[in-house]
């Protein structure tokens, strides 16, 4: 009686524990700018400067040295949306000359997973590939919802 009962528990959990969603988590990448530091950017100031405002570029370019690439991309964990951003910080003999990108100063929103005020990006959703369902799940569909 008691193996029996081992059995049948044993099943059931293993049964059980394919329903479970697995925990996913939220995927940040590059450089968060704020709208708050892109105002605080003049005309003029030195890349030490600059670097020292908004925190180290992700790409300087060997072949174009007078700019520097942030890159922001956040993806919440269950979430079918990346958002993407980036902003080109353009220089002039080593004097900051001007911004480029999907940002623009004094611009702002928040972004779901963080209180700091945020530049305002793209949003974009990519392509998600669609999942065949399981074998539970096609049977639980023709037994419960018809």
């Amino acid at each position: 009686m008691q193996r029996l009962s081992f059995i049948i528990a044993l099943s059931v959990t293993l049964l059980l524990s394919g329903c479970i969603r697995p925990y996913k988590i939220d995927i940040q990448q590059g450089n968060v700018v704020s709208a708050e530091q892109l105002e605080q950017l003049k005309t003029g100031m030195s890349k030490r400067e600059v670097r020292y405002l908004l925190g180290t570029p992700l790409v300087v370019d060997p072949f174009h040295n007078d700019r520097w690439e942030y890159y922001y991309s956040f993806r919440a964990g269950g979430s079918k949306q990346a958002e993407h951003r980036r902003i080109t910080i353009v220089f002039d003999n080593e004097a900051f000359r001007g911004i480029q990108g999907d940002v623009i100063a004094g611009q702002s929103s928040t972004l779901p997973a963080q209180a700091e005020a945020s530049t305002g990006g793209t949003k974009i959703t990519e392509p998600q590939p669609t999942q065949k369902k399981g074998i539970f799940r096609h049977g639980w569909d023709k037994v419960f919802r018809k």
